[in-house]
């Protein structure tokens, strides 16, 4: 993650108490700077989200299921809407908790 300091850019993040905290311990328990492990959680995620299939594609991919199941596209959809952000939760909990 050897970055040139030229492409430095800052940002400012506001968090929950015990987000910062779990963030420090993981740093203090791999010897890492804190700003090193929040740059490996936004890279982890960013590369995460590169993965994830848009919304559209994804209803567009699981429409034969769902129409066998008798679900609408738009019904479809509503569900993978409510259920990605509960997978996102489970794993950003287990990225920090790492």
């Amino acid at each position: 993650m050897a970055v040139a300091t030229q492409d430095l850019r800052r940002i400012t993040l506001r968090m929950p108490s015990r987000l910062h905290e779990a963030l420090t311990e993981a740093a203090a328990h791999r010897d890492l700077s804190l700003n090193t492990v929040a740059l490996e959680a936004l890279e982890t995620y960013v590369a995460q989200e590169n993965q994830r299939l848009p919304l559209r594609e994804l209803s567009e991919a699981l429409a034969p299921a769902a129409s066998a199941e008798g679900l609408t596209e738009e019904e479809l959809l509503r569900h993978v809407k409510e259920a990605r952000p509960r997978i996102w939760r489970e794993r950003y909990q287990d990225m920090v908790g790492a």
